[in-house]
């Protein structure tokens, strides 16, 4: 059955809900599209919109006053800040070559000097590839590519709708080469599916060759339950006792997160290819402050020849330092001083 698709409208373009729930750090957020036509098995939004449903049988809506919308907040905002465009359905999903609410989104924020943060699985970016260009001249704006595996016939498994990976390392190496700063979410990283260093390790070798200058790192959400449960029976039942055991609490209730002694085992992994590739701006992905500020006391006091330099990615997490470095990066980021300054501190992601 084709994707159907249907209009509607919004009220707010420029909502605001919180930096560690963008993974860009931006303090504003839309999704110009409701529900994707990606069909991600992970998708953690998932839960809400197709429970006991076919997902193709939910049509994509296309919040088709948004441009309208935005062109009045814009003017009212007091301070502009980054906006991150997709926050949970992709902006470049195929209903964007139709309906343009993303370009047009796009084009205002750049006509009005406002810094944006886009990510996407799909190389239709590509589309708008000078305009992105043209606004990474003035404003803090930059672009991360979601890539999980380099496995083509896994990623076709995991993400049915969605272009390859292929595709979208060569967005990332032509936004990366007209200019724009560019980066990879290596998120979610699956249990036992996609989290082998070799995978890992294969998706920041490629894409630092591509030109990828930052990396994000996340463990699955398993906010999606059902869904997923029913995935993993159907092409990796030998997993089924592993996730109970991984997202299950001792009173046998699921949780979203996995066992923090899998997640710092992972974000260790993580990091330590990252420092392997000289990739200088890195971050796993922590959903509470409390998870970031144990992961880094742990990990420093753990190591050997403790460094400074192995703490400062927390500042990312914590307020003020976290406000702080957003307000030096907006302000400023074009001084010499400033640009040091953020790159000190391991700012993410700019």
């Amino acid at each position: 059955m084709p994707v159907q698709y249907a209009e509607k409208t919004c009220k707010s373009v420029l909502g605001d809900i919180g930096v560690l729930n963008t993974r860009s750090w931006t303090k504003h957020c839309f999704d110009p599209y409701e529900n994707c036509e990606f069909d991600c098995v992970y998708c953690d939004t998932a839960s809400k919109q197709y429970c006991g449903t076919q997902r193709n049988s939910v049509p994509v809506y296309a919040k088709i006053n948004a441009p309208e919308i935005l062109k009045n907040e814009i003017t009212r905002l007091r301070r502009k800040g980054v906006v991150n465009i997709g926050l949970a359905m992709d902006p470049y999903q195929q209903a964007e070559k139709r309906y343009r609410l993303t370009q047009k989104i796009l084009t205002i924020l750049k006509d009005n000097n406002c810094p944006f943060a886009i990510g996407t699985k799909s190389d239709l970016i590509l589309r708008d590839l000078n305009l992105i260009s043209e606004a990474s001249k003035t404003t803090k704006s930059s672009v991360f590519l979601t890539i999980t595996t380099l496995d083509e016939d896994l990623a076709k498994l995991l993400e049915p709708n969605a272009p390859p990976p292929k595709n979208r390392l060569e967005a990332v190496k032509k936004l990366s080469n007209a200019g724009v700063t560019t980066g990879v979410w290596i998120s979610p990283i699956i249990p036992y599916i996609t989290d082998s260093e070799e995978n890992i390790r294969g998706i920041i070798e490629a894409s630092v060759q591509n030109g990828a200058m930052s990396f994000l790192g996340g463990a699955l959400d398993m906010r999606n339950i059902v869904g997923f449960h029913l995935f993993l029976e159907q092409h990796f039942p030998s997993l089924v006792k592993k996730y109970d055991k991984l997202y299950k609490t001792e009173e046998n209730i699921f949780t979203h997160y996995p066992t923090e002694t899998y997640l710092y085992s992972l974000y260790k992994s993580f990091i330590s290819i990252c420092k392997q590739y000289d990739v200088k701006n890195y971050l796993p992905h922590f959903h509470t402050r409390k998870q970031a500020l144990l992961f880094y006391l742990r990990t420093y006091f753990k190591l050997n020849g403790k460094s400074l330099s192995d703490l400062l990615p927390l500042l990312n997490y914590l307020p003020p330092t976290q406000d702080l470095l957003q307000t030096v990066q907006l302000r400023f980021g074009n001084w010499s001083l400033s640009k040091s300054f953020l790159k000190a501190f391991h700012y993410f992601p700019h």
